[in-house]
C-alpha cells in the first residue's frame, strides 16, 4: 500500500458513543454496553444486547440500518460533503431485507452528500478487504479524488434474534459459546495525503497493508477452525511489508465474539503472527463489550485507530485489524500512524 493515500476523516455511531471520539475514548477505558433490550427470546424473556439507545425503539430491519448510518456518515464527510466522491458501504451477508436496506441506505447517504456516487453492497463483514485496495488504486491513479468506505450492522430485529436463538448462537447466562447481539455504523474517508491541506484536513492514518482469505463456511467443526488457513493468509498478505522490514505491530484489533470456533481460529493465527507482533501486545475485541459489529467491524477499527493516533493515546504506531463472516471470507488491514 502507498503512504500517498491517507485516512483524513472518520465517523462512528455505537452503543457507547454518538461519534468516533466518544466511541474510541470509552472503548479505551474498557466501558461495556450490554443491557436488557426491548426484544425477547422464544420464552418471552428480555435478551441481553448492546444497542444504540438514541434510535427509535420501534425501528427494525432496513429502516433501522438507514437511521443508524446517517449520523456517522455525516460526521465522516462533514469537511467534504459538497465535493464529488465515491462512497462504498457494506452490510452483512444475509442481511434481512437486503434489497430494501440497500435502497434505503443509498437514498439516505445520497441526501447527505448529493454529489457522491453511492454504492451499498451486501458483501459482508470482510468487505473492506476488497474495497480498500480498489479505493487506493483509484486514488493513486487519479480516477477519484475522495473515497468513503463504511459498514453498517444491526441485530436489533426480532427476526435476527429468533434466527440467532434457533441456531444456538444467542448470548444468555446459559449459553456463553455465543455472540452478544449488537449494532454499529462506521465510515472513513480516503484521500491523497498531499491534498488534505486544501480542505483544512490532515492525515490521521495510512493503510499499510491489506489481505484477504477464505475459511470453511460456518461448520460445527473445531478441526477446521484450528486450521485457520483463510485468516492466516489474510494476515500474512497484510503484514508482508512489515515482516520484510523486521518491524512489529503492538496493537491487535479483532471482531471476536465469545463463539469458540472463532476463538480457536484466532488463536492459531495469533501464534503464526508472532513475527509481526510486538510490545505492548495490546489485544482488543470490542464486540465482547459493545456487541457484534458485523460489516461495521473493520471501518470501526479504522476509526478507532485513527482517533487514538490523533489524540495521542494509541498503544502502538501500527495496528493489525482482523475480521470475518459466517460465509468464510476473512480480511486483514494493517494500519499505521500518519
Amino acid at each position: 500500500m502507498s503512504s500517498v493515500v491517507a485516512v483524513v476523516s472518520v465517523g462512528a455511531r455505537t452503543p457507547i458513543g454518538l461519534n468516533a471520539r466518544q466511541t474510541g475514548f470509552l472503548l479505551r477505558a474498557g466501558f461495556p454496553a450490554m443491557d436488557e433490550a426491548p426484544l425477547a427470546n422464544a420464552t418471552g424473556e428480555a435478551i441481553t444486547m448492546a444497542f444504540v439507545p438514541t434510535l427509535d425503539g420501534r425501528l427494525v430491519g432496513a429502516e433501522r440500518l438507514a437511521a443508524l448510518a446517517r449520523a456517522p456518515f455525516e460526521e465522516a464527510v462533514e469537511p467534504i460533503r459538497d465535493l464529488v466522491a465515491e462512497v462504498h458501504v457494506a452490510v452483512d451477508e444475509g442481511c434481512e431485507e437486503a434489497a430494501l436496506a440497500i435502497r434505503l441506505l443509498e437514498a439516505t447517504l445520497k441526501r447527505v452528500m448529493p454529489a457522491a456516487t453511492v454504492s451499498v453492497q451486501g458483501t459482508g463483514e470482510a468487505a473492506a478487504g476488497t474495497l480498500v485496495p480498489t479505493a487506493i488504486r483509484a486514488l493513486e491513479e487519479r480516477r477519484a479524488d475522495l473515497v468513503v468506505i463504511g459498514g453498517v450492522h444491526s441485530d436489533y430485529d426480532p427476526r435476527t434474534i429468533a434466527a440467532l436463538e434457533a441456531s444456538g448462537r444467542l448470548f444468555s447466562r446459559d449459553n456463553l459459546d455465543s455472540r452478544i447481539p449488537g449494532e454499529a455504523a462506521a465510515f472513513f474517508v480516503l484521500m491523497r495525503a498531499g491534498e488534505a491541506g486544501r480542505y483544512q484536513l490532515k492525515p490521521m492514518a495510512h493503510v499499510v497493508g491489506v489481505g484477504t482469505g477464505r475459511e470453511h463456511p460456518w461448520p460445527d467443526d473445531e478441526g477446521a477452525a484450528h486450521e485457520a488457513f483463510g485468516l492466516t493468509a489474510a494476515m500474512r498478505q497484510a503484514t508482508e511489508l512489515l515482516a520484510a522490514e523486521g518491524r512489529t505491530a503492538g496493537w491487535l484489533l479483532t471482531d471476536l465474539t465469545y463463539e469458540m470456533r472463532r476463538q480457536y481460529e484466532w488463536q492459531s493465527v495469533w501464534v503464526r503472527a508472532q513475527k509481526v507482533l510486538g510490545r505492548p501486545y495490546i489485544i482488543e475485541a470490542p464486540a465482547q463489550r459493545i456487541g457484534y459489529l458485523g460489516a461495521a467491524a473493520l471501518p470501526l477499527f479504522v476509526a478507532m485507530a485513527a482517533t487514538a493516533w490523533e489524540h495521542g493515546y494509541a498503544p502502538s504506531p501500527l495496528a493489525l485489524a482482523l475480521a470475518g463472516n459466517d460465509g468464510g471470507e476473512r480480511a486483514a488491514l494493517l494500519l499505521g500512524k500518519a
